[in-house]
């Protein structure tokens, strides 16, 4: 028997906090005192703000009271924060400030992060969201992906693809500031509920910056944007298309290659000892791996496996994740996350699965990866993006695929990753290997830089009070982070 694990000490959020100073810093915006309320927040998470603002400088009251100017929500309508006021109001005395501000979270994020009281602005008044009567106003779009659902369909695809082009571009010369415009000012047309018909609806939406606006306007005046055809016609854009569609090539590796002068799959067929085992595995089923694999593929393949799972673990657990999870109707590759609801147990089942697997003929290549479960704690503190989970990157052969029991002529090459997950980091991995890229990049910003928080598809660490925070499942995690919940066909960023 394997020796058992040392759990990692995890501790709830819901406890007290730990005493902080009374103000780490003197006041530096006497004519602001802030109010947190605490209803919707959380008394930790409370706690966790007030602490943020007082290293900042700024004023907060733990009571309210009618030195109070500014009240700030989370997740509140404006008819719960009136109700609110009106409760505290009647208990209050002296009378109330006449110029209290009712505000959303929002402000407080944006103060923290510019060091100051930001402007308040009509979007940050809660009062703003009673519906009132006359054509809609702007529509209010939060910063963050994680903080506003993203359907599978939009009315914007025209647009977001656009943008997407150019983000890609941008991320094929390593540009990440560009990639990380592009992608966002897209992620924003993904989320807005109505079609953009002029450029000036695009004002106040956040990450759109001039050359985003550009494109926009360019494409709803003429219906093309000469700058993104010019990079779809590209030979540099066209390649490194190509190259990285190959499994196992990055772009650092299609870079390589471009700037060697190949330009073509032929030309790698040329060279094969310059490519790993794993590239030349996708160069050669590189034609079927191109074609995109439908949902009812998909959840055969998750069946074939979790059959073999549990006739060698019974109990285990096999959730197909992914694009597929958020509702997509096919992808490129199919991701599956094994489990078992006993913790420990589902240590050394991916060697037999691959046996099972392989005997039954469905495995065309994979490439075993040792897990490192004593790197998990750690990566978690210092908010790695990459896991440590024991995984197998596969390419399998579509069981009951026309023709493949007449010697396979006609088999179908489908790309797989097998990842082996301790049922107390579920939640987490099923939040980060669903997606989308760029939903969990934003999320683990989200986390870092409004909340003090590590994140990643590991756990969520409290670097303050040292402790790994315990959830049974993805809302718990949500709501950690003073999160709506969205679930995973919402997240389609």
């Amino acid at each position: 028997m394997l020796p058992r694990r040392r759990r990692a000490r995890t501790g709830s959020p819901g406890g007290p906090a730990r005493p902080g100073p009374a103000c780490p810093c003197p006041p530096r915006f006497p004519g602001i005192a802030i109010h947190l309320a605490e209803p919707r927040m959380g008394r930790s998470r409370r706690a966790f703000l007030t602490r943020l603002a007082l290293s900042k400088g700024f004023r907060v009251l733990d009571a309210y009271s009618s030195e109070v100017t500014h009240v700030v929500m989370e997740q509140t309508s404006a008819e719960e924060a009136r109700c609110w006021q009106e409760r505290r109001a009647a208990a209050a005395s002296p009378p109330e400030c006449t110029h209290l501000e009712l505000l959303d979270i929002s402000w407080f994020t944006e103060s923290m992060a510019a060091g100051r009281p930001v402007p308040v602005e009509r979007r940050h008044r809660l009062e703003a969201a009673v519906p009132a009567k006359g054509p809609p106003g702007p529509v209010r779009v939060l910063p963050y992906a994680c903080q506003r659902p993203t359907p599978l369909t939009h009315p914007n695809t025209s647009l977001s693809e656009a943008l997407e082009v150019l983000a890609e571009a941008a991320g094929f010369e390593g540009s990440e500031g560009r990639f990380l415009s592009f992608r966002r000012a897209a992620a924003v047309l993904k989320a807005l509920p109505s079609q953009v018909t002029a450029p000036n609806q695009l004002q106040g939406l956040p990450h759109f910056g001039q050359h985003s606006c550009r494109v926009v306007q360019e494409l709803l005046e003429h219906g093309v944007c000469e700058e993104v055809e010019r990079v779809r016609r590209s030979e540099r854009y066209q390649t490194m298309k190509l190259f990285t569609g190959i499994f196992g090539v990055g772009v650092k590796t299609a870079d390589r290659w471009y700037r060697d002068g190949l330009r073509t799959l032929d030309s790698l067929h040329e060279q094969l000892q310059r490519l790993t085992q794993q590239q030349r595995a996708g160069l050669q089923h590189y034609r079927e791996l191109s074609v995109p694999v439908q949902r009812p593929e998909a959840e055969a393949l998750q069946q074939e496996v979790e059959a073999a799972a549990v006739d060698i673990l019974p109990g285990a657990t096999v959730t197909l994740v992914g694009g597929f999870r958020r509702g997509k109707l096919h992808g490129h590759d199919v991701d599956l996350l094994l489990s078992h609801p006993q913790e420990g147990l589902e240590a050394g089942l991916l060697p037999h699965v691959m046996c099972r697997l392989e005997r039954q003929g469905l495995v065309l290549y994979h490439q075993h990866h040792r897990g490192h479960p004593e790197d998990a704690t750690r990566r978690t503190r210092h908010s790695h993006t990459m896991d440590a989970f024991e995984r197998s990157f596969c390419i399998f052969c579509l069981p009951h695929s026309p023709g493949a029991a007449a010697g396979g002529a006609h088999r179908r090459a489908v790309r797989v990753d097998l990842v082996v997950v301790p049922v107390s980091q579920l939640p987490f991995a099923l939040l980060g290997w669903t997606g989308s890229k760029h939903f969990e990049r934003e999320l683990r910003l989200f986390s870092r830089k409004e909340r003090g928080l590590c994140l990643n598809s590991h756990g969520l660490f409290d670097p303050e009070q040292k402790m790994l925070l315990r959830v049974a499942s993805e809302e718990d995690i949500f709501r950690h982070l003073g999160l709506e919940y969205l679930p995973p066909e919402q997240r389609n960023a």
